[in-house]
């Protein structure tokens, strides 16, 4: 399907971090994902006052240089960092994800009853299901705990590896930098969600 949002040459897409001195050794990890159809949705998947598309690639970038700098596992946190939001239903309304495909906003639209249930709670998990299904051979193990656990303390278990808490500190810092309400904070971690709009 060809999209205004999908763009294959995505190098204008990444004007803010593309003039980076480690911008294309990121990149040679990253593009199979960005050039994916599926995660380039993400562009239409609202996440705060940006996209799922941009803060992924915020965090995926942001974790690459952390773990660059302490010599870990660099791979794994890049790749963990972009796919760590790559859940399957977005919990926030976009006009033009619903036009292009309303089958996307089934649980914006849906009445939760329990908190376990709603969005901070279980897209760590759900995003690692949807990592592991379009992107069987760029995960491992790693990877995938990396992303289950990123909401840490939310999910209560914490991640298992360095990396994974590389990609859980760089989260909520791209994420704080775009959080400007305190009384906004149960949407911003997902536990209230906001009234539907049709």
């Amino acid at each position: 399907m060809t999209s205004k949002y999908y763009n294959p040459d995505v190098y204008d897409d990444l004007e803010i971090i593309n003039k980076c001195t480690y911008f294309n050794e990121w990149y040679k990890m990253v593009e199979p994902i960005l050039l994916n159809d599926e995660f380039q949705r993400r562009k239409l998947f609202l996440h705060h006052e940006s996209s799922v598309w941009e803060h992924s690639i915020m965090v995926s970038f942001k974790s690459f240089l952390v773990a660059k700098f302490y010599n870990l596992n660099v791979y794994d946190a890049t790749i963990a960092g972009l796919l760590h939001d790559f859940y399957p239903q977005a919990w926030q309304y976009s006009k033009e994800l619903y036009e292009l495909d309303p089958t996307y906003l089934t649980r914006y639209f849906k009445k939760h009853k329990k908190i376990t249930e709603l969005h901070g709670f279980v897209h760590g998990k759900e995003a690692a299901i949807n990592a592991k299904k379009f992107f069987p051979e760029l995960v491992n193990e790693r990877i995938l705990d990396s992303i289950k656990y990123h909401m840490f303390p939310l999910t209560i278990i914490p991640p298992h590896y360095i990396e994974g808490w590389i990609v859980t500190s760089m989260d909520k810092k791209v994420s704080a930098s775009v959080f400007k309400d305190i009384k906004e904070l149960p949407n911003y971690v997902g536990i209230r969600t906001h009234k539907a709009v049709k």
